[in-house]
């Protein structure tokens, strides 16, 4: 490569006249008819070489297109100053990228890549120049259709290695959690450059395999090192994540280049997986505590495919089969997992006479990912009686190796609640209190006996829901009703001011197959406003005297921002500062004086200097107010 010199200047200005004097003749030099023109086009007018390292010079390209009908010719390449750091270096070949001589003749629709490079003096250094390109073209120069005049801008900047983290892929993994398949962190000082990144590859089915890419890029001015292209090994680390490129432990970018990080997980056996790789930068912006300043780190995170077993109904109820009889109901098996499910075992127990509950299938069998598989479930009742039983399922899902399905015959309880879902205490006044009656019955066919009566979820402190008519012998003796009796308890509500929309929920423990155990019914207060404390006002907040006249305090204007019948039920006065006597070194003796409502403060001071009188209210429900003072100067 070579700078464009005066002597290839001088060559090129007697080339263009040869090349101007044959047109002029008639010559179609460059491909085009006789009288054709050339038309000079760049695809811009400005470059911007910004931030330049000092001692790593930049190189910008300039793409001329010649639009017109006749080969266009250089006369001259030259910036107009010289002197600001700028240069031609050449053309570089649009296929091998190369950059060698610049041609002196384009053709008909030619286009040649300019080569500019800038250098600068120093890291402060502001350069401008301008680039001339001397053509064939006849237009005026510069114009619309014939853009020969170049800007050139240029600065220096200090070195900078800076890397760039760009995921190319930004989705969330499927299922619960919505992690992302990739996450940037940035640093811990200026959050703003990247010190982890993070590839998840959720679950991957055992016998495939799954890359992930992220693309390294440098932003800076100066070339970018990376050293520690190697996965870590550390103890716990999966053996089943393969590095793919780049192929070599250490590398550079210059400024501008990326460079793909690619690694896959072939996964060998189910579970999670993790690895990771550090690599180590000259980018010393990249600052996290307890790493070396400059270290990046590559975290991964896997599942290998593992079943998720799930089973619908958890419970069947059998109803209305007479002895002698039978009944099928169907149980579903769901595999929600992403690898096979497989059903190691069906056990089915129960039954006051054996052979009154039978599954079909009964032997082991697999479930595809996403697929479902039924067994039926028949009870054949051989006596009269309550029929308690089992349908068991083993399989390989680690979290849920057993599945149980409970069974039962007609004859058994069932619990019905009144009302049956939602408690409420409406409009209760503040302060005040309620109570509502709960109704339980067994309208099954065999006794049904309640362990439990609690509320497990209860707002306030002390609670503001409780239990009342419980039997007294309740829970260390069950309530067991016999099929269509009934009993009765009350929930309590006591209202608590500083609270509202109070809620809570009551669950009964009971042992009826066909009701969701525990039974839960959810405790609500509407209509109650919380009670809003009371605020404290003092006249006048501040005041400068002189002399020891009595001075008297006002809270008069302190209010309570509940509607009636709430107000302010006392007011607490006292000194929040008193001076000190500079002399005996005694604080002041004054004391104040409240009157009879309480509504204001009187103290005569004994001691120049500065006074506090602070006031705090109360209101009838107890809430207090923030303290309110009044500032108060006396002097001589």
């Amino acid at each position: 490569m070579r700078k464009w010199s005066g002597r290839r200047r001088t060559r090129l200005v007697w080339l263009g006249a040869l090349v101007l004097l044959a047109l002029a003749a008639g010559c179609d030099c460059g491909g085009g008819p006789s009288g054709a023109r050339a038309e000079l086009n760049v695809d811009r007018t400005a470059l911007d070489f910004k931030d330049v390292a000092l001692g790593y010079p930049r190189t910008l390209d300039l793409t001329v297109h010649n639009t017109g009908r006749a080969g266009l010719v250089f006369r001259n390449i030259a910036c107009e100053k010289g002197d600001q750091g700028f240069e031609v270096v050449g053309a570089r070949d649009p296929v091998s990228g190369q950059v060698g001589e610049i041609p002196q003749i384009v053709g008909i629709d030619g286009v040649v890549v300019l080569v500019i490079r800038y250098t600068p003096a120093s890291e402060d250094a502001q350069n401008f120049d301008t680039l001339h390109l001397d053509t064939n073209d006849k237009d005026a120069c510069p114009s619309d259709r014939n853009p020969c005049r170049i800007q050139l801008n240029g600065n220096g900047a200090p070195p900078d290695a800076d890397l760039a983290v760009v995921c190319q892929e930004d989705t969330v993994c499927p299922g619960e959690g919505a992690q992302k398949t990739c996450q940037v962190t940035m640093d811990s000082v200026s959050y703003s450059h990247p010190a982890i990144v993070t590839l998840n590859y959720c679950d991957v089915p055992a016998g495939s395999s799954l890359s992930r890419n992220i693309n390294l890029q440098n932003v800076g001015n100066i070339p970018l090192e990376l050293d520690g292209f190697a996965l870590l090994n550390r103890p716990g680390d999966s053996a089943d994540f393969t590095l793919l490129k780049p192929t070599a432990v250490k590398i550079t970018l210059q400024p501008g280049e990326e460079q793909m990080l690619s690694l896959a997980f072939a996964p060998s056996q189910e579970g999670p997986a993790a690895g990771g790789l550090d690599i180590q930068t000259n980018d010393t912006d990249i600052v996290m505590a307890g790493s070396d300043p400059g270290l990046f780190k590559v975290r991964l995170l896997a599942m290998s495919a593992e079943p998720d077993i799930e089973v619908y109904p958890e419970n069947i109820p059998f109803t209305g089969v007479n002895q002698g009889g039978s009944d099928t109901k169907t149980v579903t098996l769901r595999n929600r997992g992403s690898g096979t499910l497989a059903v190691t075992g069906l056990e089915v127990t129960g039954g006051s006479v054996a052979g009154e509950f039978t599954i079909q299938p009964d032997q082991p069998f697999d479930v595809a990912p996403g697929a479902n598989k039924t067994i039926d479930v028949t009870y054949s009742p051989k006596d009269v009686g309550a029929d308690d039983g089992a349908l068991t399922v083993f399989s390989n899902d680690r979290d849920t190796p057993r599945v149980t399905v409970t069974l039962g015959g007609e004859v058994r309880p069932v619990l019905d609640v009144v009302p049956p879902d939602v408690v409420e205490f409406a409009n209760v006044p503040q302060g005040g209190s309620d109570q509502k009656e709960i109704v339980i019955s067994n309208v099954g066919h065999a006794d049904l006996t309640v362990s439990a009566i609690d509320i497990t979820l209860n707002s306030g402190d002390p609670p503001v829901f409780g239990l009342a008519n419980l039997p007294p012998t309740f829970p260390g003796a069950p309530i067991v009703l016999a099929p269509a009796a009934s009993s009765s308890f009350q929930v309590t509500f006591q209202d608590n001011p500083l609270i509202g929309g109070e809620m809570g929920q009551l669950e009964i423990r009971h042992d009826s197959p066909s009701v969701q155990n525990p039974y839960t019914l959810i405790l609500v207060n509407t209509g109650t406003p919380a009670n809003l404390p009371p605020v404290a006002v003092v006249k006048p907040p501040s005041l400068t005297q002189n002399g020891r006249a009595p001075i008297t305090i006002d809270g008069s204007e302190s209010y309570d921002p509940d509607p009636p019948p709430d107000r302010i039920a006392s007011y607490l006065w006292e000194f929040r500062f008193k001076p000190v006597d500079p002399v005996s070194g005694n604080e002041s003796q004054a004391t104040l004086s409240v009157a009879g409502d309480e509504k204001s403060a009187t103290f005569t001071p004994d001691i120049y200097g500065r006074y506090q009188v602070q006031l705090m209210v109360i209101d009838m429900n107890g809430a207090r107010s923030s303290v309110a003072w009044s500032d108060i100067s006396v002097n001589p």
